[in-house]
């Protein structure tokens, strides 16, 4: 084969393939980028168990054991409830 052909198969070959590298590339930095805002978000919302302090971890406990006792509220809806807590404020 001449040179010349050869180039131009090249250059088509190159040419059928940029566009999928393209895609890929894209695809890798796109899921690149929406992990790191997801871990972001996971270390601001979701402190790692060791910071939650332990008192913290006690009355979650105490307020479960208040609500397996029946000692806790219920509200038939939503307004009920935000009427009880706007009773809170006064």
């Amino acid at each position: 084969m001449e040179r010349r052909q050869m180039q131009k198969m090249e250059n088509e070959i190159v040419d059928r393939i940029t566009p999928i590298i393209e895609k890929r590339i894209e695809a890798r930095i796109k899921h690149r980028i929406v992990q790191s805002i997801v871990d972001t978000l996971d270390e601001n919302f979701y402190p790692p168990e060791e910071m939650i302090k332990e008192e913290y971890v006690k009355q979650i406990e105490e307020a479960e054991k208040r609500v397996k006792r029946g000692e806790g509220k219920s509200f038939k809806d939503k307004d009920e409830l935000l009427n009880y807590l706007e009773s809170l404020k006064e």
